[in-house]
């Protein structure tokens, strides 16, 4: 992961053409909102299909602030953060005494009332037409290149990637764990189910805010088709491929599902094909964790071998 996050700055650093650039932006955009994700799916086990809508919240926010008020990016990105993991608890707190099937369903109507909000609250959002004109990131006289916000987005995946370390690690990401595994047991050794889940609600939205904000400042745009249901699907599928409840899953998820489909662009009736196929192979083989049997199929042959080798030798002598 340390090479593939060290090519990621080589590559960003060295090219040029600005397709290829916002192509890795957005990679990038989507690493920082399928990691935040994990928390909620792959590490605490819950249904959560509203990640777009929290990533809208974000960059509303921070557009907001920039256009009306001039805030400068730290603000912004803070105050995106904040009011993302504000309105998580607000549908978190009342809503994850529900499971599996009917959480999914809450948090897809949270979704669709947020967008039929940004569509008709035109003294905020401008409605339809979204916010323009939205200031780009600067420090001092340096205004931000398109280039500079992938190295900015990879700022904030790596502080994300270490506070989900730490997390797994701690007694907050064994009692998520346990919530993931068997609820029931969990609540019977004192686990307080509600308060973990709300808990990790709030961090993978305050992590979502986070990458609104930049994405909101790289484009200068934001409009309610920005964040659309399509968007949190996919992020789930890249949680899903990438392998749920690990580390760096995520992320490899997210480079797939980016770069993948556009190089099948000229097949564009196939790409959604693709995609299901993928999501197909990612459950299969137990929510991603392919590599774990990719291993263990070359272990078993290479021991295989060695042992035919002895033998053959054994014979010999």
């Amino acid at each position: 992961m340390l090479a593939l996050l060290l090519a990621w700055i080589v590559v960003a650093a060295v090219i040029k053409n600005s397709y290829f650039i916002h192509m890795l932006f957005m990679a990038t955009t989507y690493a920082l909102l399928a990691c935040a994700l994990n928390i909620v799916v792959g590490i605490t086990g819950l249904a959560n299909m509203s990640q777009a809508a929290f990533f809208g919240i974000g960059a509303y926010t921070a557009a907001l602030l920039a256009t009306k008020f001039g805030a400068p990016f730290y603000i912004n990105i803070i105050a995106a953060a904040v009011v993302s993991m504000l309105f998580g608890l607000a549908v978190g707190a009342p809503t994850l005494r529900l499971k599996g099937f009917y959480l999914s369903l809450v948090t897809i109507g949270f979704a669709q009332v947020l967008r039929i909000i940004e569509i008709n609250w035109v003294s905020l959002t401008n409605g339809p037409m979204g916010i323009t004109a939205i200031p780009g990131v600067s420090i001092g006289r340096y205004l931000f290149s398109k280039k500079a916000y992938i190295f900015y987005g990879l700022v904030v995946l790596l502080i994300i990637l270490y506070v989900t370390k730490r997390l797994m690690a701690s007694k907050i990401g064994r009692a998520l764990s346990a919530i993931k595994n068997d609820e029931v047991a969990a609540k019977s050794l004192g686990i307080n189910i509600t308060y973990y889940k709300v808990l990790a609600f709030a961090m993978s939205s305050f992590f979502a805010g986070m990458a609104g904000s930049i994405y909101a400042q790289y484009t200068t745009f934001v409009s309610p088709d920005s964040f659309v249901q399509n968007d949190s699907t996919t992020l789930l599928c890249m949680v899903i491929l990438g392998g749920s409840g690990t580390l760096f899953g995520p992320i490899f998820g997210a480079i797939v599902l980016i770069f993948v489909p556009e190089i099948l662009r000229f097949a564009d009736m196939y790409r959604l094909i693709f995609v299901g196929v993928v999501m197909i192979v990612g459950i299969l083989a137990k929510e991603g964790q392919w590599f774990a049997h990719v291993q263990k199929f070359f272990k078993d042959r290479l021991t295989s071998l060695i042992r035919v080798k002895s033998g053959n030798r054994e014979g010999a002598v």
